[in-house]
């Protein structure tokens, strides 16, 4: 999972993308994973995508920009690697195909419920500070955050249809991954329908400036 991160606000010009280089690398960390544990190296794959986020969170940190999503897969990792060092990879062979979009499903329906949309991370490194309390821009990141959490629990179920029918090629992982992408490319291009407001805000006189981001 990317997370990947997976929704980012818009690409004008405004505030450095502090972490979002680093945190495009997850990917490698979830391909490390699934690539060893098919081959049976649970502990290995769960290490190895520990190790890759481990780097992420680290640069991420450095530069104060640390994603709730990437911690989240580390933690993932890190519980994989205990499990199946003391209790054996049975809990992953059975459940590997639901529970890791469940768990994303579930932190990104929390961030809605405590009114922290996990979109924002990403979207504060790609908007200039004077729209981050535009009332379009939250609306748009609560609105792309629910777009996930859909994505995320839709392919929780396609998961578990996956487990209970055996159809792990199509159902567990080529359709879900596909709604992913779809995901992925949507949240990019979504966001510019609005780039013109989002830039008349970071314009604004430093009367407007300070009512959009009063400090």
């Amino acid at each position: 999972m990317e997370n990947q991160n997976p929704a980012i606000a818009h690409e004008s010009a405004g505030s450095p993308k502090r972490g979002s280089i680093a945190t495009n690398f997850g990917a490698i960390g979830w391909l490390a994973y699934s690539a060893l544990s098919i081959m049976g190296w649970w502990i290995g794959g769960a290490l190895a995508g520990l190790a890759v986020f481990a780097v992420i969170l680290a640069h991420e940190y450095s530069r104060d920009a640390v994603k709730l999503m990437d911690c989240v897969s580390a933690a993932f990792f890190a519980f994989a690697a205990i499990v199946a060092a003391l209790a054996g990879p049975w809990l992953f062979l059975r459940y590997n195909v639901f529970v890791i979009w469940g768990i994303f499903a579930l932190v990104a329906w929390i961030t809605i419920l405590i009114g922290r949309p996990f979109t924002l991370q990403y979207a504060h490194e790609q908007a200039p500070p004077e729209v981050w309390d535009h009332p379009l821009f939250r609306r748009l990141n609560v609105f792309l955050t629910l777009v996930w959490c859909g994505i995320l629990t839709v392919n929780t179920l396609f998961g578990f249809a996956a487990f209970l029918t055996g159809r792990i090629i199509s159902l567990g992982l080529l359709i879900p991954l596909a709604i992913f992408i779809a995901g992925l490319v949507f949240s990019r291009l979504y966001p510019k329908r609005f780039d013109a407001q989002f830039a008349s805000a970071a314009a604004a006189t430093p009367e407007s400036s300070h009512h959009l981001n009063p400090r």
